[in-house]
């Protein structure tokens, strides 16, 4: 069974488009986990009125105090009883029958994935001329130079019956094998409030337990414009801040992985 986790922070203008298009073209047997996070307009309501139409689907409502992305997804894994969890963004919209059996096609062929996501993987690559990389403060009028990234595989630059393993994969939507997130124990949450916390996730998975990620893309729709990291078209202060906060983290631990030889793997599924 799949258990999907869906986190939300006022997205009234978009939830119900967001839950109809799962229920229309999610398969097989599942379970939504909708976190409330910090919601302040209607999507409460708009929940409450989409669980009382599909009481054919296990829907669990639960709530968390607007703690943005990587506590609230970690609320939802948590409270996942499926053997794959999947991470889809309030602001995604489903386009495409059968996607979820879809992503877990590369699981079922190979007995080394962990990860899979239908929207882009790729490898990390440090970045020698880093104007960043001795700086104590997180900024926030730009993204960190640390690290940058390469190999991109998404669904404009390779073919669908391509699994694309790279370091690591983006959510969303991210499908994980529940049972290695148990192990690995979940997201972590020095990554608060978001932003490179799946990369880690990539990193540990591999490092130690030898499972890969990457991409085989599904078809979505997500506009930019729809994000809650941006504010009159620009990225946030804090989102910066967490970026920068972020990178250091990853560096720091993964440095001989992100130095090493990369996953840049194009396999058949």
């Amino acid at each position: 069974m799949f258990s999907i986790v869906l986190t939300v922070h006022n997205k009234d203008f978009l939830l119900e488009q967001v839950l109809e298009r799962i229920k229309i073209f999610t398969d097989g047997s599942y379970e939504l986990n909708v976190v409330l996070d910090g919601c302040s307009d209607k999507s409460e309501l708009i929940l409450d009125k989409f669980i009382i139409n599909n009481t054919h689907i296990k829907i669990n409502k639960l709530y968390a105090p607007d703690v943005f992305e990587t506590k609230a997804n970690n609320i939802g894994l948590k409270n996942s009883s499926g053997n794959y969890c999947i991470i889809i963004q309030d602001d995604m919209l489903m386009n495409e029958q059968s996607w979820n059996t879809r992503l877990l096609k590369p699981i079922m062929s190979f007995n080394d994935v962990f990860a899979v996501t239908s929207q882009c993987a790729h490898n990390w690559a440090y970045n020698p001329s880093s104007v960043h990389q001795n700086l104590k403060e997180d900024l926030d009028n730009c993204w960190c130079d640390i690290l940058i990234h390469t190999d991109h595989a998404q669904r404009y630059n390779f073919s669908r019956d391509i699994f694309a393993v790279r370091d690591s994969a983006n959510r969303g939507p991210l499908l994980i094998r529940h049972d290695i997130l148990q192990k690995l124990n979940y997201l972590d949450e020095s990554f608060s409030p978001q932003d490179m916390d799946d990369h880690d996730l990539s990193y540990r998975a591999y490092k130690e337990l030898g499972m890969v990620s990457g991409c085989y893309w599904t078809d979505i729709i997500c506009d930019p414009s729809w994000g809650g990291t941006r504010i009159n078209g620009q990225t946030a202060k804090w989102q910066l801040r967490a970026n920068h906060k972020n990178v250091k983290i990853v560096w720091k631990r993964h440095r001989e992985a992100i130095l090493g030889k990369k996953h840049n793997e194009d396999r058949k599924c």
